[in-house]
């Protein structure tokens, strides 16, 4: 199971995903069908990528009112694939979102950078014709967003870092709230001991995937801005590393605005 999405969620099955009743639709609110959303999801796979899907999680928080689900596919790649999260709510807690990333297969980790496409959008009037246009543009560039995550990979394999270095870096991602104490505890023990043999080397990577361990812990509302921060701070600590856009917000503004965050940038529109 990729915890690091879904965090404290329940993980459970498309049927029962499927099975939680959709609310009641409101002048102010328009609730998008879990299911309609992971039909999206794979259709816009198949139509834009035409990659095999090896793996899917679904994971339901808040008694069924918030979903995160991850949908794993084949790059051909023997270490990593290409992972792409959808979250969604149905009391209003989430927008809507997808993001794209990178899932590191013997540990179970994912990688997103700051900039992994996103798309969040509240749930107005007109949100399903939004998402389906937003998310269609957005996975179709997401090979390319993973492979500038390979690139980001093989930066951090190539950056030393010794026990005590690492040790810091641990401490000022806590000062800085890019890790709560939990995740900074299982953070420190996978360093001291890693638990996956390959990532026993001194190196940036190592560490990355510690921290990684650590963000497994938390709320998976959290979990993607968590990372993304993670990641930037990662690279910035890297020689020569390749620039990483600031993280996204966390959330639209409650006037309705929403946002996509793509190769260009956080683009807005208003909702109607």
């Amino acid at each position: 199971m990729s915890s690091i999405l879904l965090g404290n969620s329940d993980t459970v099955t498309r049927a029962m995903v499927e099975a939680v009743p959709l609310p009641e639709r409101t002048r102010s609110y328009n609730p998008v069908a879990y299911g309609d959303a992971i039909d999206f999801l794979h259709e816009t796979i198949a139509d834009k990528l035409a990659l095999p899907i090896i793996s899917e999680t679904y994971g339901l928080n808040k008694k069924g009112d918030q979903l995160f689900a991850l949908a794993t596919l084949d790059t051909g790649e023997g270490e990593s694939g290409l992972s792409i999260g959808l979250r969604q709510s149905y009391n209003k807690s989430l927008a809507l979102g997808v993001a794209v990333g990178s899932r590191v297969f013997v540990c179970d980790n994912l990688c997103f950078s700051g900039d992994a496409f996103m798309v969040v959008r509240k749930n107005t009037t007109n949100v399903w014709d939004d998402f389906k246009a937003l998310v269609a543009a957005q996975v179709a560039g997401a090979l390319g967003h993973h492979s500038n995550m390979q690139a980001d990979v093989a930066k951090l394999k190539a950056t030393a870092c010794n026990m005590r270095r690492g040790y810091s870096f641990l401490g000022v991602m806590q000062g800085e709230g890019l890790l709560t104490p939990t995740q900074a505890t299982v953070a420190f023990g996978d360093w001291t001991t890693p638990r996956h043999e390959e990532f026993a080397d001194r190196n940036m990577w190592g560490l990355y995937n510690a921290i990684t361990e650590g963000l497994k812990k938390g709320a998976p509302a959290r979990t993607i801005n968590r990372h993304a921060g993670a990641h930037s701070f990662m690279l910035s600590m890297c020689k020569d590393a390749r620039p990483s856009r600031p993280s996204a917000p966390t959330e639209p503004s409650s006037d309705g605005d929403s946002y996509t965050r793509g190769g260009s940038g956080i683009q807005w529109s208003r909702s109607n």
